[in-house]
């Protein structure tokens, strides 16, 4: 097994919506923001090759957007996740399998291209994962979280026949097993993978940046902070027993990271693997 980080570009957002009901004066230490108040947000995917497999987690935003929501977002245009995918050894269609943790924008959408136009699969040998919950969520999501997808991508992955809906947490593919978070939006599945003895997680919004291991430090953007709480809990508390490697998709300072529990909470450590 390989495992590869490519990148998707970058956005930002708000720190305080970053960082909910954490006062800057405290998240501000260890999260940069410029004077705008935004903070730098990586879009990091991960491949992985498992034999004939080639996995791509996560997709980035994808060519939907007008400038000026680019410009909003901080996101500046470009194939970059195609780019870093060929600096990598890899084609669009060498891919075989898509592992979408969630439906929001910044997650899924680069999934699909438009050409003139027209959509098409960004990955034309695929199959798409992503749960059965979160499908049926963003069909029915409040006015809170509604923005958050875009339903003609979405609407045209279901209809092209390529999205898988996964039902029950458990192996998904070989040393590679997912469980489900409901706190940030229902059926946000998150990736375990078994690698060299260790076990990789790969994070999603259920820890976005290595300044949210902390207990308490979650962002406004999870649909129910105290199911985050609770969640988070369990998972940071496995994640320290069994020396748990987390990947971070947001954090644009740290890819990687280990959580240790002391006296204070939890904390993470920065590791690089090489």
């Amino acid at each position: 097994m390989k495992l590869i980080p490519v990148s998707a570009g970058s956005f930002h957002c708000d720190g305080g919506a970053l960082f909910g009901a954490i006062p800057k004066v405290l998240w501000s230490k260890v999260y940069p923001a410029d004077e705008n108040n935004f903070t730098k947000l990586a879009l990091r995917c991960l491949l992985i090759e498992n034999g004939a497999q080639k996995i791509l987690i996560e997709t980035g935003i994808g060519n939907h957007y007008p400038e000026k929501h680019l410009k909003n977002n901080g996101v500046i245009p470009g194939n970059h996740l195609e780019d870093s995918l060929a600096k990598n050894g890899y084609s669009p269609s060498d891919i075989t399998d898509v592992f979408l943790t969630h439906l929001h924008w910044d997650h899924a959408t680069g999934g699909v291209k438009n050409e003139n136009g027209q959509l098409k699969p960004a990955f034309p040998k695929a199959n798409y994962w992503c749960s059965k919950t979160q499908w049926e969520h963003s069909k029915v999501s409040n006015q809170r979280e509604k923005a958050a997808y875009h339903t003609e991508v979405l609407d045209f992955l279901f209809h092209s026949g390529k999205l898988r809906l996964v039902e029950k947490e458990g192996e998904l593919f070989p040393d590679i097993g997912v469980r489900f978070y409901d706190g940030h939006t229902p059926g946000q599945m998150i990736p375990f993978i078994r690698f060299e003895g260790k076990t990789i997680v790969y994070t999603s919004d259920l820890i976005p940046t290595l300044a949210h291991i902390p207990l308490l430090w979650m962002a406004s953007y999870d649909l129910y902070p105290v199911k985050t709480m609770e969640e988070k809990e369990t998972f940071l508390n496995q994640a320290a027993e069994n020396n748990y490697i987390l990947f971070f998709e947001h954090d644009f300072y740290t890819e990687q990271a280990t959580v240790v529990k002391t006296e204070k909470g939890f904390q993470g450590k920065r590791i690089t693997l090489s």
